[in-house]
């Protein structure tokens, strides 16, 4: 079997007769359909690599003894070979209800069904064996404690990643909630952070948080905070490790190991733009949460920095830049600013790995 560079001309072929059955219109022309695939490899360089008119005519003649289209007898052929002809209509097959009327009333008492009534095609027997789990379970609801979504996933689908990372949406095979109108509390289950690395100092309600970008910088706070010292004037009853970007999502962790209405957390990362990001970022997404900039972490780094280093190939946002000089406020200085400034234009950066563990002791 040939493989093609591109496997999508199937996909564009019945996205086009999709396209064709919301607009309820059945016939189309057999060369608009080409020029639809073309566009969509855009250009005929890549349609011709990927198989061209041999393809397209395979595919076609697939959907034809799958009964999905038929030709137009009395059209003309295209002259192209091997012919097709010009003009096609799409079958529109009449779908019945497969599922029995009197247990859809019964359910409706905690499901809502709308979807599926105005989508037969959606009345499968694996469907409704999915539906009798989850009504059966909603029955039971105020008797249930939560889960996890991999542990109701197994319960409800026989498959613990099946709300895992699915991206279909309403009318996909994993839809279900969607069709049904359901969230993770109506079954509850809790999607739970990736857990992140972090050092307690053996309190119990921790109230001070550090997260440190980096690896390296994360031990070293660690040494001065292990021997009972503040770190640049701020204590720490929790240090995280933020492992670049990836705390953006664990950090919803944080709620297992502290109450969120009463601790404090201060950022430290590079000072470049992947680093303003992240901040920008965690601030956004967990806004009921107490998170600043740890304002003298970043006035040493940018004090202590006397070279240039190359930022790499990360993108710039000067959003991020705003925001970062808008959350020092008046702890950036006019001459801190202008290094900032330096080194944000001339696309450098500064590792927070430079607050090491030896200057930490020099400014203790």
């Amino acid at each position: 079997m040939i493989k093609f560079k591109d496997d999508i001309m199937d996909k564009k072929i019945n996205e086009f007769i999709s396209q064709y059955k919301n607009k309820n219109k059945k016939r189309f022309d057999i060369n608009t359909l080409e020029n639809f695939i073309k566009d969509s490899y855009r250009g005929q360089s890549r349609y011709l690599s990927n198989g061209g008119y041999e393809r397209f005519y395979n595919e076609i003649i697939k959907l034809k003894n799958k009964d999905k289209i038929k030709e137009i007898k009395s059209s003309n052929y295209n002259g192209l070979n091997p012919p097709l002809k010009n003009r096609w209509e799409i079958v529109f097959k009449e779908e019945k209800a497969n599922w029995d009327s009197s247990k859809i009333l019964q359910y409706s008492d905690c499901l809502d069904f709308g979807y599926y009534v105005n989508n037969l095609s959606y009345q499968t027997e694996l469907e409704w064996e999915y539906i009798e789990n989850i009504y059966e379970f909603l029955k039971s609801k105020d008797s249930r404690e939560w889960a996890s979504v991999e542990e109701r996933s197994l319960e409800l689908f026989y498959d613990e990643k099946f709300l895992i990372n699915r991206k279909d949406g309403l009318k996909g095979k994993y839809g279900i909630l969607n069709r049904l109108k359901l969230d993770y509390n109506d079954l509850k289950m809790k999607k739970y952070g990736e857990m992140f690395i972090y050092w307690n100092r053996g309190v119990k309600e921790p109230k001070n948080i550090i997260i440190l970008e980096n690896h390296s910088t994360f031990f070293s706070y660690k040494r001065i905070a292990e021997e009972g010292r503040s770190i640049l004037g701020n204590s720490a009853d929790i240090l995280i490790y933020g492992e670049g970007k990836k705390i953006e999502n664990s950090f919803s962790f944080i709620e297992e190991i502290a109450n969120i209405e009463n601790i404090q957390v201060l950022y430290f990362g590079d000072i470049d733009s992947e680093g303003f990001g992240i901040y920008y970022r965690l601030k956004e997404r967990y806004s009921n949460i107490d998170i600043r900039i740890q304002k003298n972490a970043y006035i040493n780094l940018l004090s202590i920095c006397n070279r240039d280093y190359p930022l790499g190939n990360q993108e710039k946002r000067p959003i991020h830049l705003s925001f970062f000089i808008e959350e020092m406020g008046d702890k950036l200085d006019k001459k801190n600013l202008e290094k900032l400034q330096y080194v944000w234009d001339r696309n450098l950066r500064i590792p927070q790995e430079l607050i090491n563990y030896e200057y930490l002791l020099r400014v203790i």
